[in-house]
């Protein structure tokens, strides 16, 4: 495993998405308070640019309620899981690198959502983005981010426990728990974070699978996160990439900031 985040690599991000594919529906199907957000806000928007769709969790719900989508994402383990359910939707499916994407058509409404810009762990791969997303921007059209809020342990360096966070029964009828884990990634030769101003974490998702028979399949996965990103730095990346807030919430339930454990900012170009 590496050390160095900053290091990691497309490949390295791929293998880890491979493993991880698997349980990816059965983690992150049952969640809905972040869609029912979405398309409150997507209303009235007709076309909507969601970037790194995964396997289509939102951009599937998003055209079945009228909306036409496009969905981007790179991962080609992502999109493998996700493609029937966005065809049969009728999401405009590409695989294409956010950090460079070219499309002819513009939209009302540009979507990066449940984390996914935190996946960017360099400031010129943030701007890259934000700078894409403006350029597919419609006159009058927005743009909407969703991450984690930051939180006061993101920056210990004691690395934290794996913790149990759900098990359920698969369609095959396994039981699966998932357990995870957060360690913040530290200078080796001096045990303090790589960039303090800039954090990022090792995360870690374990899934184990238990069929009738007892036996017991483990996935692990391990993969950087930047994290500890405030209000005030998106805003600076707003303002340098041509962008400007328009709203904030504190979370899914469009509460104000600080109110909940989520940071969702509207943007639109300035």
């Amino acid at each position: 495993m590496l050390d160095d985040p900053l290091r990691w690599s497309s490949a390295d991000q791929e293998r880890a998405l491979r493993t991880i594919s698997r349980w990816y529906d059965l983690d992150f199907g049952p969640l809905t308070d972040d869609l029912e957000m979405i398309l409150e806000l997507a209303s009235g928007r007709e076309r909507v640019l969601e970037l790194g769709a995964g396997s289509g969790r939102i951009a599937s719900p998003l055209a079945a309620s009228g909306h036409r989508v496009t969905a981007v994402d790179s991962s080609p383990a992502m999109l493998a899981l996700g493609e029937p359910r966005m065809r049969e939707a009728g999401v405009d499916l590409r695989r294409s690198d956010m950090r460079c994407l070219s499309l002819e058509a513009r939209y009302d409404l540009v979507l990066i959502g449940l984390s996914t810009f935190q996946h960017l762990l360099r400031r010129e791969d943030q701007l890259a983005v934000l700078g894409c997303a403006r350029t597919h921007l419609a006159a009058g059209g927005r743009l909407l981010i969703d991450w984690t809020a930051p939180r006061p342990d993101d920056l210990d360096p004691t690395p934290g426990p794996m913790q149990f966070e759900w098990m359920r029964r698969t369609d095959a009828e396994e039981w699966v728990t998932k357990h995870a884990a957060q360690e913040l990634a530290l200078d080796r030769s001096c045990g303090s974070a790589i960039d303090r101003a800039s954090p990022i974490a090792w995360i870690t998702y374990q899934y184990d699978a238990v069929d009738d028979s007892g036996s017991v399949e483990r996935s692990l996965a391990r993969f950087p996160l930047r994290v500890n990103l405030s209000a005030g730095e998106m805003s600076g990346l707003l303002h340098e990439a041509g962008l400007r807030a328009v709203d904030w919430f504190g979370s899914w339930q469009l509460d104000e900031p600080g109110e909940g454990d989520r940071l969702i900012v509207s943007a639109e170009a300035a």
